[in-house]
């Protein structure tokens, strides 16, 4: 290349492959994968004036990194520029080598579903940020994701839809791409969440990639500052996963640095493992009876709740969804769990009585139904594997003739507690059990509290760093309420609704009534309830 500034594409890609420099074509967006210092402000302002050159000559579709060159060789099975190869073509024709073929678990196909029907399929995808201080190896950061996929398969694996169903499809470990952004400060939570809402294309890739961010600063890219972005489909990860993910790649990036082997105990399991466990205990006379006598329990004509919309119903498949933050005060969350003792009940069912208390008020329902997130790791063989084994367990309360908070905190007690039986009944079976009037389940709402730590990743020589979520677009049900504990004893609210049926103000209304309520119960709990259309007044 003559200049930096040059404008000629060619001279620009032959600087690039000069300096090893390696672009990837994701949705439309380049990213890039350079060694340290491999990119200066001049290349970069270059690259950047001819971004849409570089596009069309790389090709319009996803891509694994290419390298820049201005003589590319096709590779098998595909147009466009050459592909890194590490293993023989698949059966459809691809270059990714197929290791094993497995059924999908009940969830995981269900969600394969659902993400090729949604307008915006971002919102199954699981996306977290890590926010690295000190010098960091991109070398050994690259080499150690690399080895975190052979260790998890799910994170190689992909879907495809067959003529007997979603079938699993674990593909050959490959270098993975880990390329590097530098971005202004202002800009850098926009270029996070725009790269993480990229769709995955489930049929013909790994549902996982990573991304490094720098910020841009007068004196060019802070390099002891980086934000490390991971994206993983729903299908392939829960959150009980990320930990064992973040502890599994802290070991790989130890020993890319010190040379040593990863201290690593071998998995006892793997994820298609538990697809196969999943098909033989649902299948088991136990777990039917269990499920018939869950549903007998229930009150004659049970059906679901249906919560006042501001607008009709449209299929949630192209809803974009709306987010509302909230935080209950340290005073109210130390109220609720010392209630909680007296009850011997869990914080958890006391914050959930109050919630089902008010989804009454609001409905008129005599039952009320929502689901729960249940982490499902029940099996130790499964303790370390990444992977989609929570589920989402369907509480059903009745709540008819309840005299007092009382006695619904101990009823709610008594339905989690059957829930957490079903935890391993994926909630696609659970609704089938239910008979026909749960059928579309027109009323799909989640209550969780999440009392996990959150998870952190300690690379050597760099400051332990927090996973943050990043909140992508789309809703993912009708309501759903996620409380989280705070270090402050504060309790972080996070609610995601469904735009196209409720106005914001609505759902700020519901959250006003409900902190209100449940202040007023946990006052009088022996008391009689408020009527069902006074739930929440003062």
């Amino acid at each position: 290349m003559t200049a930096p500034g040059s404008t000629d594409l060619d001279d620009l890609l032959r600087e690039l492959r000069r300096r090893d420099v390696r672009l990837t074509v994701r949705g439309g967006q380049l990213d890039y994968d350079a060694p340290a210092d491999a990119l200066d402000a001049e290349l970069l302002a270059a690259m950047r004036r001819l971004k849409p050159a570089l596009l069309g000559r790389l090709g319009p579709v996803d891509h694994p990194p290419v390298p820049a060159g201005p003589e590319p060789t096709a590779a098998p099975g595909r147009t466009g520029p050459a592909v890194d190869t590490d293993s023989d073509p698949g059966d459809d024709g691809d270059d990714w080598r197929v290791l094993a073929t497995a059924p999908a678990s009940f969830g995981q196909t269900r969600q394969y579903h659902i993400t090729r029907e949604m307008a915006f399929p971002q919102v199954l995808t699981v996306a977290f940020r890590l926010t690295l201080h000190g010098p960091l190896d991109r070398a050994a950061l690259r080499r150690a994701l690399t080895e975190l996929t052979g260790r998890q398969a799910a994170l190689r694996t992909r879907l495809a839809a067959r003529e007997d169903g979603v079938r699993q499809q674990v593909l050959a470990p490959r270098p993975v791409p880990l390329p590097v952004r530098t971005v202004p400060v202002d800009d850098l939570d926009r270029a996070v969440e725009e790269w993480a809402s990229i769709p995955f294309a489930l049929d013909r890739e790994p549902a996982f990639r990573a991304a490094l961010f720098q910020t841009d600063g007068p004196t060019g890219p802070d390099d002891r500052r980086h934000e490390l972005t991971l994206a993983i489909h729903h299908g392939f990860v829960d959150g009980w996963s990320v930990q064992p993910l973040l502890d599994d790649l802290a070991a790989f990036y130890r020993s890319a640095v010190t040379g040593r082997p990863a201290d690593l105990p071998p998995l006892p399991a793997e994820f298609v493992d538990f697809c196969r466990w999943e098909v033989g205990y649902l299948a088991r006379p136990e777990t039917r009876r269990m499920l018939r006598e869950w549903v007998d329990e229930l009150p004659p004509g049970t059906v679901p709740m249906r919560l006042p919309t501001d607008r009709p119903r449209v299929p949630l498949t192209t809803d974009p969804g709306g987010v509302l933050h909230h935080t209950f005060p340290a005073d109210l969350v130390a109220a609720v769990s010392a209630y909680a003792v007296s009850r011997n009940a869990t914080p958890y069912a006391v914050f959930m009585a109050a919630y089902t208390w008010l989804l009454h008020g609001l409905s008129g329902s005599p039952t009320v139904n929502l689901a729960t997130s249940v982490a499902n790791r029940t099996d130790p063989r499964f303790d370390r594997v990444v992977g989609v084994l929570a589920q989402a367990a369907l509480l059903i309360v009745p709540v008819a003739g309840v005299a007092s908070f009382d006695e619904l905190v101990e009823r709610t007690t008594r339905v989690t507690w059957q829930a957490l039986a079903r935890q391993s009944v994926p909630s696609s079976v659970q609704i089938a059990t239910l008979g026909e009037a749960f059928a579309n389940f027109p009323c799909r709402v989640y209550f969780d509290l999440l009392d996990m730590a959150d998870p952190v990743l300690r690379l050597t020589g760099v400051e332990p760093a927090v996973a943050r979520d990043v909140v992508l677009a789309g809703a993912r049900g009708d309501l759903t309420w996620q409380l989280r504990p705070l270090p402050t004893g504060e309790m972080a609210l996070l609610i995601e609704y469904a735009a196209n049926l409720f106005d914001a103000d609505t759902v700020a209304g519901w959250l006003d009534r409900y902190q209100r309520l449940l202040s007023r119960l946990l006052a009088a709990p022996d008391a009689p309830l408020p009527r069902a259309g006074d739930a929440g007044a003062t």
